[in-house]
């Protein structure tokens, strides 16, 4: 199946068009199976090479297709983590390494599980859901309601002040380990108003000159993260000591040890302003 060049090579559907060799992405409790017998370690394994994990499948989702094939997610009983050739390696870890493609379809294979668990139920009348056949939906036959898998919109932002940029903490995270500020959207919000309030009621500064840089899903359990660079109107920081730890004003080539690699939103955020300011401040 032809896709778009903006897509990677990735069409997400519910919709299998049965081509002869599919890919799968193989999940053990929320982990990625990876084939441990090539380069390779992306969450993509060869159909020709599954004939083992069919033992051990328990459940699987049609993804879409990928560079022309199907593509599904096959749930494994814990015992395939020691099948020969393979190795599970944890989510997080796949996805701090992993490039647009494997990212995608590593978030999609784990949302859409995780989907189904936690909705088996209908939450109107409290009878079990079906799983659809046409689409990714879970249909209550009693109430006609069909529910679809939850995606939850978060914004992310870097606040800026000149050749600085504004860092924080959780308060879970380890020393020295800091990212740009995030939050959900309430109900009823636009995006915007809800980077002005996250960002005032986590370090108490303003903010304006609002720019949209790009989306990235993020699979604990079903966020669109959707980033954004502006500027920091006020700079004094006052820390909301629930959500976050510490914050501060760092340098932009004097920055924490530990920082997001550029594979996730907060570490695409922080390349770009890096390079803007490269070019700004020498």
């Amino acid at each position: 199946m032809p896709t778009p060049s903006s897509l990677n090579g990735f069409y997400a559907s519910s919709v299998a068009i049965n081509t002869d060799k599919k890919w799968i992405v193989a999940i053990i409790a929320g982990d990625i199976l990876v084939s441990s017998s090539s380069n390779y370690k992306g969450p993509v394994i060869d159909s020709d090479c599954t004939d083992l994990l069919k033992f051990f499948c328990e459940r699987r989702i049609t993804l879409g297709q990928w560079h022309g094939r199907d593509c599904e997610v096959w749930e494994l009983l814990p015992e395939a983590a020691t099948t020969e050739g393979f190795t599970l390696v944890e989510l997080r870890a796949l996805l701090m390494a992993a490039d647009d493609e494997d990212f995608s379809l590593a978030c999609r294979a784990v949302q859409l599980l995780d989907w189904q668990d936690k909705h088996r139920f209908c939450g109107s009348c409290g009878e079990l859901n079906a799983v659809s056949d046409s689409e990714h939906a879970l249909a209550c036959e009693a109430c006609k309601i069909s529910n679809y898998p939850r995606i939850s919109p978060c914004i992310i932002v870097l606040v800026t002040r000149g050749d600085q940029c504004l860092l924080a903490r959780n308060p879970s995270w380890p020393a020295n380990r800091f990212s740009a500020l995030a939050g959900f959207l309430e109900a009823g919000e636009t995006a915007e108003q809800a980077l002005h309030r996250e960002v005032f009621e986590e370090v108490g500064v303003e903010i304006n000159n609002i720019r949209y840089f790009g989306s990235q899903s993020w699979p604990y359990p079903g966020q669109l993260m959707l980033g954004f660079i502006a500027d920091a109107v006020t700079d004094e920081i006052t820390i909301d000591g629930v959500e976050i730890a510490e914050a501060d004003w760092f340098r932009y080539d004097n920055l924490p040890g530990i920082i997001a690699p550029p594979t996730i939103m907060s570490g695409r955020l922080l390349q770009q302003y890096i390079d803007e300011a490269r070019l700004a401040f020498g």
